[in-house]
């Protein structure tokens, strides 16, 4: 249980810096600097994919350790395997697979319109990872009893 506490606090720690770009970007459009604000998109875009990154993969340590799944080799199966055992709804499932494609489309070319299609998306994406995220914590708190 020990390894799965030092995941979940380094899950947070990419949640925050993802909450924290995204702060840096607002007040980047607010300045007005075209420098500012592209540099603050560029910033975002990283954190949302490393962030991603982090949550499929503690999800996936998660998934093994309490559900004794080991089919879970992908991000779609690990998002599939958390409807299926009950730690998301169907439509948190959509959206997580749906951002499974941004994050997908953002690593493998970068298209400033994609970037700006995707932007406006990532404080959804934060609030469907922390909702999840505060389910395992309470569920991991539970099982510690």
């Amino acid at each position: 249980m020990e390894s799965m506490k030092t995941a979940l606090i380094l899950l947070l720690k990419a949640l925050a810096t993802l909450k924290d770009a995204f702060d840096v970007f607002l007040e980047a459009q607010e300045l007005g600097n075209l420098k500012f604000i592209l540099a603050s998109e560029d910033s975002m875009v990283q954190r949302f994919e490393y962030t991603h990154e982090a949550f499929w993969k503690f999800l996936k340590r998660y998934l093994e350790k309490i559900y004794n799944l080991e089919a879970v080799n992908s991000p779609r199966s690990v998002f599939r395997a958390c409807f299926q055992v009950g730690l998301c709804t169907e439509q948190e499932t959509d959206l997580l697979l749906v951002m499974l494609d941004k994050r997908n489309q953002t690593t493998h070319v970068y298209d400033s319109v994609l970037v700006h299609q995707i932007l406006p998306e990532v404080p959804m994406h934060y609030d469907c990872m922390i909702k999840i995220v505060e389910r395992v914590k309470q569920d991991l708190e539970e099982r510690k009893q």
